[in-house]
Formats: structure tokens, sequence, C-alpha cells
């Protein structure tokens, strides 16, 4: 990936709730996949675009690899911010590097999402090999971070 370091980051907070955890109240590993999730679409609204317009367009935006890095145990009743920054790669393929920030500035977790654009066409489903241009202005829009 390259080097994100002088890149503005997308931020969300979340609490933990009850459905967010395990019996014991720590945060099930399902969890940080749908607070991904939700940072996404967040960081789509904040510019402007909604997932569910892509979609109607016939696009989709899905999840090829994940990975996630546990560190530290979030609990029921926490807040965590999830810090994510963008990197397009290859033309095609959107890398998104999020860190699970507790609220003492501790890493809780590292993640690593790389997505690819599909496009939705009758019966059929192909991947974007050449991203349309506004397809293209969103993923820059995302690489280069929120406005501040």
């Amino acid at each position: 990936m390259n080097d994100l370091t002088n890149k503005k980051k997308w931020k969300l907070t979340k609490n933990i709730l009850p459905q967010h955890t395990d019996h014991a109240g720590v945060m099930w590993h399902g969890s940080y996949f749908n607070f991904l999730e939700e940072a996404r679409i967040d960081a789509l609204n904040k510019i402007g675009i909604t997932y569910s317009k892509l979609s109607q367009e016939g696009y989709e935006i899905p999840v090829v690899s994940a990975q996630i890095k546990y560190k530290k145990s979030f609990f029921h009743g926490e807040k965590v911010l999830l810090i994510s920054q963008y990197n397009l790669l290859n033309k095609i393929r959107l890398n998104c590097k999020t860190s699970f920030v507790k609220v003492n500035g501790e890493i809780g977790a590292e993640a690593l999402v790389e997505l690819v654009v599909v496009k939705r066409k009758n019966d059929s489903i192909k991947v974007v090999r050449e991203l349309p241009v506004e397809i293209k202005k969103i993923f820059l829009l995302l690489e280069e971070g929120p406005e501040i």
C-alpha cells in the first residue's frame, strides 16, 4: 500500500451497544466488519454520493479481501473512533486502511479492506476493468480525504 502518512483521515465514532458484543460484553468480531462498512458508507455520504445511488446505477463496490488485526478488546458501553484512509491501486482497486481507536488513544484493532467495482447488467455481474470517470472521481475524493 502506498504511504498514507500525509493523507487526511475519515472519522466515524460509534458506541458499542449490546448487539455488538458477545455474551461476555466483548465486541464480537463480526461487528468490526459492520462498522467498517458503515464507515465506508459514511465517507461516501460526506462526499455527496450515496451507495444506494451507485447501486441504482448498476454499480456495487464489494469487498474482495479483508483482514483485521485485533490488539485490544472493546467492551459494551465504550466508544470507538474509526479512522480510515483510502488508496486507489492499479486504477481499479480501492484499499481502505482503518484503525479502531479507544477513547484513551490506544489502537484496539487495525483493518485493511480491498474493494473493486462491479457493474450489474441484466442478469450478469462483471468486474469493471476501467473505472468510469464518475466512479474514479469518487475514489479520488475518498483518497484525498475530507475537507477540513
